[in-house]
């Protein structure tokens, strides 16, 4: 079965406030209430920009996760001048993985 990717896009207008951000996150984030939510992994792209995936199990549990974590964001976006984008996909595990083994040989 896919997992389905809330993916985050945050830009932010001063790149001094993402490592900041980051570690207010760190300090405060609390992402328990998302159901269904499995795994979470975070990027930094370049100085004002980085990119959150969040994981779930099923399309419901992301769909109905989506406007919570857009609202539970918005201080954070407020706080440390960046806007997020969000997109919602499909893990594709085969391709992915099919790279990755490609990457060991």
């Amino acid at each position: 079965m896919p997992q389905f990717v809330i993916i985050g896009n945050f830009r932010y207008a001063n790149a001094k406030l993402m490592g900041v951000g980051h570690d207010w996150l760190e300090e405060n984030g609390d992402f328990s209430s998302f159901k269904g939510m499995t795994q979470a992994e975070t990027f930094h792209i370049v100085p004002d920009r980085g990119m959150g995936l969040f994981f779930f199990d099923t399309k419901e549990s992301a769909t109905v996760a989506l406007p919570e974590m857009q609202r539970a964001m918005r201080e954070y976006t407020q706080m440390f001048e960046c806007k997020v984008t969000w997109d919602l996909g499909i893990f594709n595990e085969t391709l992915s993985q099919k790279l990755s083994n490609q990457s060991q040989q």
